[in-house]
């Protein structure tokens, strides 16, 4: 009830600004999406794989080329290259084809990188929208925080102002003291200081925060009130950091498939149609065409293959690693968060009781001022105490966003 009475009271000074203008959580979250270059080259990424796709489709089709060489190779007396293996030259020109067949297991494995990279882009695209929903959340948090700041300090003002107007009447009628006067001119003055300090401060985290959004803005803006909750309970499962970690080991293993592959014999199917001869002169008489099978199989490499896979088992160990202690530290992270949530809603309610202790300790000295039986110093001590305990309401909720978006980022990260 406090809490919602605190902001009622920081908040009306909201209608006081002339240049009042609204931009709430969800437009700079939006504004943040939409802008950032990464994720657009997450999205270009996933749009590439159907590129991709379509290239491994256009290989697997029969590749047809026109060759053409002329060579002329000059033999006399006792110069030149032998005329039997060059015969004088030779003239070629020929439309050829060739064609990998029984390679349906290599073309499987490239479909599947392919469709392994999609993945690891989509899951990268959601990682790296909520790390930045978190970011811009965390700095509106900071900016709402400074917000209310000003505007709980700028009414302390007015308030105090309006004090100083009574207190002179006291002094004008021999009720108080000039120095009480000077005492609460002096508290003005100071905070006067501090709301400038405070405005400034906050137009700074308002600019940061359209920059880490991608706007180019400088304009004064209220932020709403937030009102962050969490999202859903902890599941592993559906965690895009821990899905890159099943990810990984499916493109490892996938990797592995690829390297076996490559040592498997390649069968080759060719044809060509055209002409060649030795003599330019004649060649239409020369016109033909040839078609064959060729069939390569490695048979050693320097044992490359088996380091290779050697390589990739050190990676799988690194991810297994990896994989382990996240599935351990997301349950500690969660339980931590929670008894920071549960701790920070008992320091509420005790401030909360303060803040009223401090309400009726400043109603009571205001009477006894009006009645001369205190100095001036003790009430603007009790009044600066009650302005404390407020603002300690404030950041004790500023606080509890805070720890609920560090919720909302592992439950969604």
């Amino acid at each position: 009830m406090l809490r919602r009475i605190f902001l009622a009271f920081i908040l009306s000074g909201l209608t006081l600004i002339a240049y009042n203008q609204t931009r709430n959580l969800e437009f700079y979250l939006n504004q943040g999406i939409q802008n950032s270059p990464l994720l657009n080259e997450y999205r270009n990424k996933i749009k590439s794989s159907v590129t991709d796709s379509l290239l491994i489709g256009a290989a697997k089709k029969p590749l047809l080329e026109a060759k053409s060489q002329l060579l002329y190779s000059p033999y006399y007396h006792n110069f030149g290259y032998d005329d039997v293996i060059t015969d004088g030259g030779n003239y070629t020109a020929v439309v050829g084809v060739i064609q990998t067949i029984f390679n349906k297991k290599e073309l499987t494995n490239k479909y599947k990188t392919i469709d392994l990279q999609k993945q690891s882009a989509y899951n990268s695209s959601r990682i790296t929208t909520t790390e930045l929903n978190k970011i811009i959340t965390d700095q509106y948090l900071t900016s709402f925080s400074g917000l209310t700041d000003f505007l709980f300090n700028k009414n302390f003002l007015e308030l105090l102002e309006k004090e100083n107007e009574i207190v002179k009447l006291f002094v004008k009628s021999g009720t108080a003291k000039q120095t009480d006067y000077l005492s609460l001119l002096v508290e003005i003055e100071s905070q006067e200081i501090l709301v400038s300090q405070l405005k400034y401060q906050y137009r700074k985290d308002l600019m940061l925060l359209s920059k880490l959004c991608g706007l180019n803005d400088s304009a004064w803006y209220e932020l709403p009130d937030p009102k962050i909750e969490i999202k859903g309970a902890p599941d592993i499962a559906k965690s895009s950091s821990y899905n890159q970690y099943k990810i990984d080991s499916i493109r490892i293993e996938n990797e592995k498939m690829a390297i076996d592959i490559r040592y498997r014999p390649k069968v080759n199917w060719f044809a060509d149609a055209g002409f060649l001869t030795s003599n330019p002169w004649n060649f239409y008489r020369h016109f033909g065409y040839s078609a064959g099978l060729s069939l390569n199989i490695p048979l050693y490499d320097g044992k490359q293959r088996g380091i290779e896979k050697q390589k990739l088992a050190f990676t799988e160990n690194s991810r297994q690693v990896y994989e382990n202690t996240y599935y351990k530290q997301y349950f500690q992270q969660i339980q931590q968060l929670n008894l920071e949530l549960k701790t920070l809603n008992e320091i509420s309610l005790q401030v909360e009781n303060q803040l009223k202790t401090s309400q009726q300790l400043v109603n009571t000295f205001k009477s006894q001022l009006e009645a001369g039986l205190i100095q001036m110093t003790e009430y603007i001590n009790a009044i600066k105490n009650f302005k404390t305990t407020s603002r300690n309401i404030n950041l004790i909720y500023i606080q509890k966003l805070q720890v609920i978006n560090e919720m909302n980022f592992l439950l969604t990260q």
